[in-house]
């Protein structure tokens, strides 16, 4: 990744007081798409995509401008929790989704009769597999 040119003093300025809301802004959408993907709601889902990528693309010019300043600004640094809690939960997004579609994808196989890959029905203290729960449970 190519380093952008810092901008102006006023428009750092600018970005860097616009950088909490722009911060909550992204946390917003974050749980938005958790109880989109959690509701199935893919129209919802995709409606969130856009705003998302807008708001990551600015605060991700604002991290690059940052990353050249040496120390960063202490606005910047006083926002890193925010962002760390938003990966986690982008992060923990990503796993939901993954999980409805591994379960799509098992109860397709199912249903065109295809055997599905061999799954841990079991974990190794001998409690049923979440993986195999969560399928379980989207096809009862």
């Amino acid at each position: 990744m190519t380093q952008a040119a810092l901008p102006s003093d006023e428009v750092l300025q600018q970005a860097l007081q616009e950088a909490p809301a722009r911060a909550q802004r992204l946390a917003d959408f974050l749980e938005q798409e958790f109880e989109a993907l959690r509701q199935r709601d893919m129209t919802a889902f995709e409606g969130l995509q856009s705003q998302k990528s807008e708001t990551l693309d600015q605060l991700s010019q604002l991290a690059q401008w940052c990353q050249q300043m040496q120390p960063a600004p202490q606005a910047w640094q006083d926002l890193q929790e925010s962002l760390t809690q938003s990966r986690e939960n982008h992060l923990r997004n990503i796993q939901l989704l993954q999980r409805q579609l591994d379960a799509v994808r098992g109860a397709l196989q199912a249903l065109q009769g295809e055997s599905a890959p061999a799954t841990d029905l079991y974990d190794r203290s001998g409690h049923v597999s979440r993986r195999y729960a969560a399928w379980s449970h989207h096809l009862a």
